[in-house]
């Protein structure tokens, strides 16, 4: 068998669960090191340094929610598996794994000697409390909706079970996960950032402070954390795969995009976000020819949500009236210089169930005022004024709120721009439902529709920001997940698709594209379209590395 161990290619995840059994056979380490020799050693040493735009709420992967975290935290922890180059789910702690012809039983065979960075080893039972932890109702996980289908996960969560009964360690290296029915997206799930193992010892003894100074078995060791500042990381000299190249990897925090830019033109920085407002510079400007510059489009939508639990979004016609009012056009050509793609729906180009023939909202004035009088607001008279908040700090988002702010002022609504103080902020006041309107992004974890959906629709999810609550769509979500033919699959995901365009809970803005500089001496990196928090830094290396050693 090949060693990508599965049998599907990126846009049928699903197969995977098949009717027939899976066998993946580990034909050696996944990792990209070499072994020996003095060309191998010329690879190893140097500080790598890249900008994060916020501060991590925590980096414990059962608790995270924004891609800040999931940046630093997929070089610190490990999981049973891991995506690779293509999206394909290959071995990373589980060497092998099989999978019944019913796709209910799955059993993963651990790898020998993994150690976590405090020197013990990894074991099915480490997997056992980390995949607990996840459904535990004290942590109100965001990622318990995606195992809520292990066998006794409800009876867990209830109260009604002190163990999931569907989770056993069946030996030290042995782990067997029984689903209750097919989950389509399972084994992508289990590469995802949330998915990773913690060592139970430490995430007992240390409480809420394992979230600030997380212990994992990946390729990087947490070194320390200056909060608002930066995130520093060594490479883990016993990993499995192998030590990493870098001597240290350094995320800085809290810098706007152009500041960042010019830091990394400086040389402070191995890489750097290309700024919406650069983007034309960079491609022409001789300036930058000596760096390498990667663009690769992403499984991301920036939304504008609703929330619409409060007057006046619950009721749609409002919601399409503001869809039908903006000019996103205008936005994603003129102010974001063409960086990014229009979204008309939910789903981006690349994510299977993508429907290029979708019907969305073109700019037309005229009929927002026509929806609004319908509503019982000609003119916009009756509306309160309407308060949105962000937290970016790229420099173009106020650019293009101020369209939003113009664009409604048009057909009658007064608008109130506010900017949070970071991601943190914005979050606490998004989970109170305190803000009528928000700017915020969502980035894919896995290469499948179901992580749009569920996370940002579904009634129970931790991360539905918009509060929209819809029976009907809730039993197409679940119907979708016990789906394993293809076909069915992605006509349940475009049914919901043209459901929730018709219902606007949020104006879909646009779809990013990753643009991204690099210095000319780096190497090895593996850029998917789950964009830049899912890079694995353990593959980088620094052309004439020697010269940029950390003295310890």
């Amino acid at each position: 068998m090949d060693r990508r161990c599965q049998l599907s290619q990126l846009h049928f995840p699903y197969r995977l669960l098949g009717p027939w059994l899976i066998l993946c056979l580990l034909l050696a380490t996944v990792g990209v090191n070499p072994s020996k020799g003095e060309k191998a050693n010329s690879r190893y040493g140097g500080t790598y340094r890249l900008a994060l735009r916020d501060n991590p709420t925590t980096l414990d992967p059962a608790r995270m929610t924004d891609i800040y975290a999931h940046a630093i935290s997929n070089q610190i922890f490990d999981g049973l598996v891991q995506f690779d180059g293509l999206l394909n789910p290959v071995p990373a702690v589980a060497g092998f794994w099989k999978a019944s012809p019913d796709g209910l039983t799955w059993t993963f065979y651990l790898r020998k000697g993994i150690k976590f960075h405090h020197g013990r080893e990894v074991t099915a039972d480490d997997f056992v409390y980390s995949f607990t932890r996840l459904l535990d109702p004290a942590i109100q996980s965001p990622a318990g909706s995606h195992f809520k289908y292990i066998r006794g996960a409800n009876a867990f969560r209830e109260g009604r079970a002190s163990a999931v009964n569907g989770l056993q360690a069946l030996n030290r290296h042995t782990l067997q996960i029984i689903l209750e029915q097919p989950y389509a997206p399972f084994l992508s799930i289990l590469a995802m950032a949330n998915a990773k193992v913690v060592p139970r010892e430490k995430v007992e003894a240390m409480g809420d402070q394992f979230g600030l100074q997380p212990v994992g078995s990946g390729p990087f060791v947490f070194q320390r954390w200056e909060q608002n500042r930066q995130i520093v990381l060594k490479p883990f000299q016993d990993y499995h795969e192998g030590c990493p190249f870098l001597d240290q990897l350094v995320f800085k925090m809290g810098s706007k995009d152009l500041d960042s830019l010019n830091e990394f033109l400086n040389g402070g920085l191995e890489e750097v976000i290309v700024p919406v407002t650069k983007r034309r510079e960079v491609q022409h400007d001789p300036r930058y020819r000596p760096y390498r510059h990667f663009r690769k489009p992403v499984l991301h939508l920036l939304y504008i949500g609703f929330n619409t639990a409060k007057e006046p979004f619950t009721n749609p016609k409002v919601r399409q009236a503001f869809n039908y009012a903006i000019n996103k056009q205008a936005i994603v050509e003129d102010i974001r210089q063409g960086n990014s793609v229009i979204a008309k729906g939910i789903l981006p180009l690349g994510m299977p169930g993508y429907n290029p023939q979708l019907k969305s909202y073109d700019y037309d004035p005229g009929r927002a005022k026509q929806l609004l009088a319908e509503a019982g607001y000609p003119g916009g008279k009756g509306l309160p004024e309407i308060d949105l908040w962000y937290s970016s700090r790229s420099e173009i988002t106020r650019q293009e709120l101020e369209v939003y702010q113009k664009n409604l002022a048009d057909v009658g609504v007064i608008l109130k721009i506010h900017e949070a103080a970071n991601w943190r902020a914005l979050k606490a006041r998004l989970v109170r439902g305190e803000a009528m309107m928000f700017r915020v992004g969502w980035h894919s974890d896995i290469p499948d529709p179901d992580n749009f959906f569920f996370p940002l629709l579904a009634s129970q999810s931790k991360t539905n920001r918009t509060f929209y609550q819809n029976p009907q769509l809730d039993q197409m979500l679940e119907a979708a997940r016990r789906e394993t033919d293809y076909r069915r699959r992605i006509r349940l995901y475009r049914d919901m698709e043209r459901m929730m365009v018709q219902q606007a809970p949020w104006i879909s803005q646009h779809h990013r594209v990753f643009e991204y500089l690099y210095q000319p001496y780096v190497r090895g990196m593996q850029i998917t379209s789950l964009g830049a928090h899912y890079v694995p830094m353990k593959k980088i290396w620094l052309q004439n590395a020697s010269d940029r050693r950390v003295k310890h």
